[in-house]
């Protein structure tokens, strides 16, 4: 089930919640996904990153989920998630201490501010991940006029994230009607990572929004 547990890394302390299938055995190599939540789960208990994407869709479906899952919780909105990416990191290192690991089937993924986290993070660290897949994100854009006061301009231009994620199967997804995030935000580091000839896969769902 979900295992509750916190990391610190000099002064910041990062709640987050792992997920062990019941049925895990350490004598068998398990694939491990991390999972970055969006804004709207940031905070301190330590729970609310379960509510929304990936826990959800695993409690609906967990004879899917043959995965050992990460999912961070970032403390605060207004913060990006590069800026927590050594408690992301060292929360995955602590689990391939703790569990039996395929090293070979790391996954990364994440909505909106996880999906930008799933593009930084993700080039960021090349030699880790076996996929990357970023829903709604984003790479090096300001935040729409009125919305997050507070927010820093987001890190990871294009052809920085291309660089780092060129040799990485990526696949993005992004509702073609999200008025938070543009369509246009993952479409330019699509466009990115086809320059670079990078493994890129694109969906788009048509008419849908953000959430």
């Amino acid at each position: 089930g979900f295992l509750f547990e916190t990391i610190k890394t000099g002064d910041v302390e990062v709640k987050s919640a792992t997920y062990v299938p019941r049925n895990y055995d350490p004598a068998t190599k398990w694939p491990l996904i991390v999972f970055l939540h969006g804004a709207g789960e940031s905070g301190t208990d330590g729970a609310k990153q379960i509510i929304q994407g990936i826990g959800s869709a695993m409690l609906w479906n967990i004879e899917k989920w043959p995965f050992i899952v990460l999912l961070p919780q970032k403390p605060e909105m207004g913060k990006q998630w590069e800026e927590y990416d050594e408690a992301v990191m060292g929360l995955l290192e602590r689990a391939k201490k703790t569990y039996s690991v395929d090293a070979s089937r790391i996954y990364l993924t994440g909505l909106s501010q996880g999906g930008h986290g799933s593009w930084v993070i993700g080039s960021k660290h090349p030699n880790v991940w076996a996929a990357v897949v970023p829903i709604c994100g984003y790479g090096a854009m300001r935040p729409r006029e009125g919305r997050k006061p507070g927010l820093k301009e987001f890190t990871g231009t294009p052809a920085d994230i291309a660089a780092g994620l060129k040799g990485i199967p990526v696949w993005a997804f992004h509702g073609g009607a999200d008025d938070v995030v543009p369509v246009s935000a993952s479409q330019e580091l699509v466009d990115a990572l086809k320059a670079a000839d990078g493994n890129v896969k694109f969906t788009v769902y048509p008419g849908v929004n953000h959430n």
